[in-house]
């Protein structure tokens, strides 16, 4: 059976304030909702991560870099939720940092389920604005690398491969690893949106405007069996982003729900074809749909790979 990860503290709660950023950062208890009433789980079938402890974030942050979190300065420009500046950092740390902690704890565990089940589905995370000393994008901590690297630092893993999906490059994460031999990214992004300044990375797919479902399909089918067979990783972490959907408003592509969900298909179909296991995280989207693309593509993979 796939796992499932999720805790109610992904859902992040400012007394509104959250309302004022573009992406639904309570979008997890939605999924959650939606799969237990389609009759998929129940919702003592999700498995709940801890938060990440400061001990593992310096394995790929610098101590200066978590220092600066207590400046709400700063974590209005990360966050880009410019009111945050008027609240005291121990606020945003409960209702904002908190919930990432927890959904980066939930990544790693969904490295580690995905190693003994061949597929784990982690409802939050995929931070990969977030890089060693900075972070952007709403993404404050480093979640794919960081365990991708206890992973390997265990011995569990000797290769990892990154592929993500997501409309923006994910520059934190490539940033991360660009000195790591063992692992690889493979990213697909729209070229002319932020990050302004992208970070250079080993399979760069950058696609312009308006590309739809079916061309963005048979670029991820020719490219990343190559991308799996030449560097043959012990695991794929896959950052799953939403906002390729053609309402999203903060990108300009043109793919469907429907193709959303054919994507993840075929991303953990090529994968686990390879006996490669898949983490999947959820990362960006800012459309109301959301919420709605994620459920109909995870209905997807557990309908494919729950009997597996």
């Amino acid at each position: 059976m796939v796992s499932l990860i999720y805790h109610p503290r992904y859902n992040v709660t400012a007394f509104g304030l959250e309302r004022l950023h573009p992406f639904d950062s309570r979008k997890y208890q939605r999924i959650q909702s939606v799969l237990i009433e389609r009759g998929l789980r129940r919702k003592s079938d999700f498995v709940r991560p801890s938060p990440v402890r400061r001990s593992d974030l310096l394995k790929v942050h610098s101590p200066d870099y978590l220092r600066s979190l207590e400046s709400s300065d700063l974590l209005a420009s990360i966050l880009e939720v410019p009111i945050v500046r008027r609240l005291p950092s121990w606020l945003i740390d409960w209702r904002v940092l908190m919930p990432m902690r927890f959904a980066s704890g939930g990544t790693i565990l969904a490295c580690r389920l995905a190693l003994e089940r061949g597929l784990a589905i982690n409802l939050g995370g995929g931070y990969h604005h977030a890089a060693r000393d900075w972070g952007g994008g709403f993404c404050v901590y480093a979640d794919i690398p960081l365990a991708a690297t206890i992973l390997h630092e265990e011995g569990l893993v000797r290769k990892v491969l990154v592929v993500d999906l997501d409309a923006h490059q994910g520059n934190g994460t490539a940033a991360v690893i660009r000195d790591w031999p063992w692992a690889s990214i493979l990213d697909l992004y729209e070229e002319d949106l932020f990050p302004s300044r992208k970070e250079p990375e080993d399979y760069p797919l950058p696609v312009p405007a308006g590309l739809t479902g079916v061309e963005y399909l048979e670029i991820v089918d020719a490219v990343l069996p190559e991308a799996l067979d030449t560097f043959r990783p012990d695991l794929l972490i896959y950052n799953a982003g939403s906002d390729p959907f053609v309402n999203d408003p903060l990108a300009r592509l043109r793919l469907t729900r429907n193709d959303l969900a054919e994507r993840d298909l075929l991303v953990a179909s090529l994968a686990r074809e390879r006996s490669i296991p898949v983490a999947m995280v959820l990362s960006g989207g800012y459309s109301s749909e959301s919420w709605r693309i994620h459920a109909d593509a995870i209905e997807g993979l557990l309908t494919r790979f729950d009997r597996d």
